[in-house]
């Protein structure tokens, strides 16, 4: 008996998705089937994406509107609640799904701490998932609860980024 596995890359630093696809990879080399949902996000021309949702055993799904406005009032948010809202809808299922033995939630905690979702779903189905599956959640600014859930919690903190020295986004580093 396998037991579950819940695990978070949080932290204002670089890495949290890398890390979560590097046990992506792990998993599909050990034939797991997996499920990715993305939240936020919504730019299918990333290398992760269009490497591993062309492998068999990956269902891969993107459940955001992109860069959220800077004024949390517009009304473009709602766009950004509605995306996010069906993609905790697809978290869950895929949680409850014998489908798949490997769940990536890639910003989640994002999602959680802009209030696109609601957390308690959520634990919810942490709670009430079955033995074996194994969950990775990513993103800044974990909730405490889903810190208490995890098994697993790693934080990354940010020493030093090319960002800051004007250095440009660049394939095969951020996207």
């Amino acid at each position: 008996m396998k037991q579950q596995r819940i695990l978070l890359f949080t932290g204002n630093g670089k890495g949290k998705s890398t890390a979560a696809f590097g046990m992506l990879a792990r998993a599909l080399g050990h034939g797991m089937r997996a499920r990715v949902i993305q939240f936020v996000k919504s730019d299918d021309s990333v290398g992760e994406q269009k490497f591993f949702s062309q492998l068999d055993g990956v269902e891969w799904e993107q459940f955001g509107e992109g860069f959220l406005p800077r004024d949390r009032e517009s009304p473009s948010m709602e766009l950004h609640r509605i995306a996010a809202r069906k993609g905790i809808d697809a978290a869950i299922a895929a949680l409850h799904s014998s489908d798949y033995d490997f769940v990536l939630l890639d910003e989640i905690c994002f999602a959680l701490g802009q209030n696109l979702i609601p957390l308690e779903p959520l634990l919810e189905a942490l709670r009430s998932e079955g033995e074996g599956k194994i969950v990775v959640m990513t993103g800044r600014n974990a909730p405490k609860a889903l810190v208490a859930a995890a098994d697993t919690v790693t934080e990354m903190r940010m020493v030093k980024h090319g960002y800051e020295q004007g250095i440009a986004a660049q394939k095969g580093v951020e996207n």
